[in-house]
């Protein structure tokens, strides 16, 4: 939002000095150096959010982004500080007005191990397969893995299925395959995804 901002006032007055000093410029020329601009200026975000595999840049790129707490909340969640990562999700309910925070709410009481709280937040859940997912977790952490096997087999994304049976052997202390599981999951995405999973399952 910020890189928007900055490339419409730049634009903005690009057009203004131009118009003044009466120089010629082909309208469409002026777009395309104009997207061109913001690709530029974007491809920090687009990289640590989507790209990236790099555990401690991600990180870097999170902490300057810190007074956010929607990535306050990401943070505090991913080194297990449950108490902070709470306030930081209070923070963000206020600042987003409710909307669109049930996943993290869902995570969160993932975390915490309260289920019914989970399971409530998730029903609330507007993207399909990411309820589908967090209901699948849901269902390993109550051990309800007949369950978890069927809500895993809706899943279409890898990373996803590889993080179920990974929580799975977890749960039966089958460490070995849980390692194995959890190397697949963090092939199969990157960028935030994949620093969320390296961080959740990194000492298990």
């Amino acid at each position: 939002m910020k890189n928007l901002l900055l490339l419409i006032v730049g634009g903005f007055a690009i057009g203004i000095i131009l118009g003044v000093l009466n120089v010629q410029f082909d309208f469409w020329v002026f777009v395309v150096l104009l997207i061109l601009a913001f690709i530029a200026l974007s491809y920090r975000d687009v990289r640590y959010m989507f790209l990236s595999r790099n555990v401690e840049k991600i990180e870097k790129y999170l902490e300057k982004k810190r007074r956010e707490p929607y990535y306050g909340f990401i943070l505090e969640l991913a080194d297990g500080n449950l108490p902070a990562a709470k306030k930081e999700l209070e923070d963000l309910e206020r600042k987003w007005k409710g909307k669109k925070t049930a996943v993290f709410w869902a995570q969160y009481y993932l975390r915490v191990e309260n289920y019914a709280k989970a399971r409530e937040k998730a029903a609330k859940i507007e993207q399909a397969e990411i309820k589908t997912y967090v209901f699948a977790g849901i269902a390993v952490g109550e051990k309800e893995y007949k369950k978890a096997e069927e809500l895993k087999g809706q899943l279409k994304k890898e990373w996803m299925k590889y993080a179920i049976e990974t929580e799975v052997a977890l749960q039966q202390k089958n460490y070995t395959l849980a390692n194995e599981k959890k190397e697949l999951a963090l092939q199969s995405t990157k960028g935030l995804q994949y620093y969320m999973l390296y961080k959740e399952f990194k000492d298990k």
